[in-house]
């Protein structure tokens, strides 16, 4: 006799980059089955979403903080998915308007500020000099996660973004991981534009934060920018505040709880 399974859920967006969150010590093991994951995620035969978080108790900070792409990979960041998890929890009463949590990538800070996250990012790192991959000159940056920012003068006249981004992605030159593909365009002083092509999801991305912040890294060494940078997604609006250093970044914007509902499945 097959054993049905309840698992709860939480549905979330940051900027269109969505979300299905998981309560570790409310759930069964297999939220973190890589199989498990692919068919949560699938559009129109699963819940439907770019990533799983999954969040559990630890020692010393206020959660812990596991990010999975849509293909069931682990991944060290997801800044969107972040600030919709702690959203949620703030809304539950389970943490403070500031908060410090622990993910792949270390330790983040984050605080609610009028209805919107800010989030302590990574210092961005230069991780190669000036690469040139099928014909788009970039560099490989290291905000959480890594990604190759390219420069465009107008991100409009690139005709299929989501092929070049693929193309760029499974590179021999990024080989055997593969890498994140960002494209910006350099609107003004302290305003950008970013597509991203995510690995792991496939496809092009409504918005990306750890991508928007690796592109905001280089236009400010471009174009000297002083402290912060506004940007521009497909899904909406992101800001990136720093010092001079890039030792102190945050990344702020406006992340919407959807709903809460139980998953069943047979086993």
């Amino acid at each position: 006799m097959n054993k049905s399974l309840t698992i709860p859920f939480v549905k979330a967006h940051g900027n269109g980059n969505d979300a299905i969150i998981f309560i570790k010590e409310n759930c069964p093991s297999i939220i973190e089955d890589a199989n498990f994951i692919k068919e949560v995620c699938k559009r129109k035969t699963g819940i439907g979403s770019d990533c799983i978080i999954v969040l559990s108790n630890v020692s010393n900070y206020d959660f812990k903080m596991d990010y999975y792409n849509s293909d069931g990979s682990w991944e060290t960041f997801c800044a969107n998915g972040a600030r919709c998890a702690v959203q949620y929890l703030y809304q539950k009463n389970l943490i403070e308007s500031r908060t410090q949590f622990l993910a792949g990538d270390g330790i983040h800070e984050a605080k609610i500020e009028k209805h919107k996250i800010s989030l302590k990012i990574k210092s961005p790192q230069f991780i190669s000099k000036k690469l040139k991959v099928k014909n788009y000159e970039g560099y490989l940056v290291d905000s959480g996660a890594i990604h190759f920012c390219i420069r465009v003068n107008n991100l409009e006249e690139i005709k299929d973004i989501e092929a070049l981004g693929k193309n760029i992605r499974y590179s021999k030159e990024f080989m055997p991981k593969g890498v994140n593909v960002n494209f910006f365009e350099i609107i003004n002083t302290d305003l950008i534009k970013v597509f991203t092509y995510e690995k792991g999801v496939e496809e092009m991305m409504l918005s990306c934060g750890s991508g928007s912040v690796a592109s905001a890294f280089i236009c400010s060494e471009l174009i000297k920018i002083k402290d912060k940078i506004n940007i521009i997604n497909p899904g909406g609006k992101l800001m990136v505040s720093f010092n001079k250093e890039w030792s102190n970044v945050w990344l702020k914007g406006e992340s919407e709880i959807l709903f809460e509902s139980e998953l069943n499945i047979n086993k």
